[in-house]
């Protein structure tokens, strides 16, 4: 029974990093295509919503699922340079959405694609350190991919 529960939860936990690198990478696509469509379509910039708000609001939505995505997969296998990696990228997505007006579009485009990236490439390691543990069922920590760091 406890290992139907413990295989159940390790698919939650690699279905969860999808969800948040999933996520991330609509939030770099957003942050990458968003100045091409502008510039190619001009007369769309009344209807897309710009307010600094709406960007706090989906920075907000993304580190909270990226989150919840991340950290049942990291108490497993506790690699502390991911815990970096990703909380570099949650630091940028913020700043920018917090920095309104006074960053020029081109840091904010800088910005915002690298923690994007960070965010994505974190929630896919994550996933993969999670799939390459063989203790799982047995402990509570991974002792397959843990370095000790």
């Amino acid at each position: 029974m406890s290992t139907v529960i413990s295989t159940t939860q390790t698919r939650l936990h690699s279905h969860a990093d999808v969800a948040g690198a999933t996520a991330s990478g609509l939030c770099l696509i957003h942050c990458l295509l968003t100045p091409v469509a502008i510039s190619f379509f001009p007369g769309i910039v009344p209807y897309l919503p710009g307010d600094t708000w709406v960007h706090r609001m989906l920075a907000i939505g993304i580190v909270l699922m990226g989150a919840v995505a991340f950290i049942p997969g990291y108490r497993l296998h506790r690699r502390r340079s991911l815990l970096a990696l990703i909380g570099a990228g949650i630091s940028l997505i913020l700043v920018v959405a917090w920095s309104g007006e006074t960053m020029n579009e081109a840091k904010e485009i800088a910005l915002s694609v690298s923690g994007s990236a960070m965010l994505v490439a974190a929630h896919l390691l994550n996933r993969s350190f999670c799939r390459q543990c063989h203790s799982c069922e047995t402990t509570s920590t991974c002792k397959t991919t843990s370095l000790g760091v």
